[in-house]
């Protein structure tokens, strides 16, 4: 694996449990209490579910939790999953534009707003 590049030496975007284990060196060096066994099972609880990350469908479906959803427009972030997710989560807020530095005032604003309105005080 490459461990210069975005890319493994068979040309192919690390993503998902590829990009974990490609970055498993820095990990170690970073925590010798990590294990290369540890970092593949993150790995693979993180990207080895059948929807997005470490969640179903079923689990969006159901989820009470407010959401914010930043859509995604590119390959590791796809438009057609930023569509599913905004078709299944019962409580969800859409943020449409985002992206670059235009939208970066508005996004750190809408997103403060957001965990500001509800995160429970204590």
């Amino acid at each position: 694996m490459n461990d210069e590049g975005l890319a493994d030496v068979d040309g192919r975007p690390r993503r998902g449990p590829r990009a974990v284990v490609a970055d498993a060196k820095t990990m170690l060096a970073r925590d010798p209490t990590l294990t290369e066994a540890v970092i593949k099972k993150f790995g693979d609880n993180m990207f080895g579910g059948d929807f997005v990350f470490s969640v179903s469908r079923e689990f969006v479906r159901r989820c009470r939790t407010p959401l914010l959803l930043q859509p995604g427009t590119d390959k590791p972030h796809p438009a057609e999953t930023s569509a599913e997710i905004a078709r299944l989560a019962p409580n969800l807020e859409i943020q449409k534009d985002w992206r670059g530095p235009t939208h970066l005032a508005e996004s750190i604003r809408k997103v403060t707003e957001f965990l500001t309105r509800h995160t429970p005080s204590s």
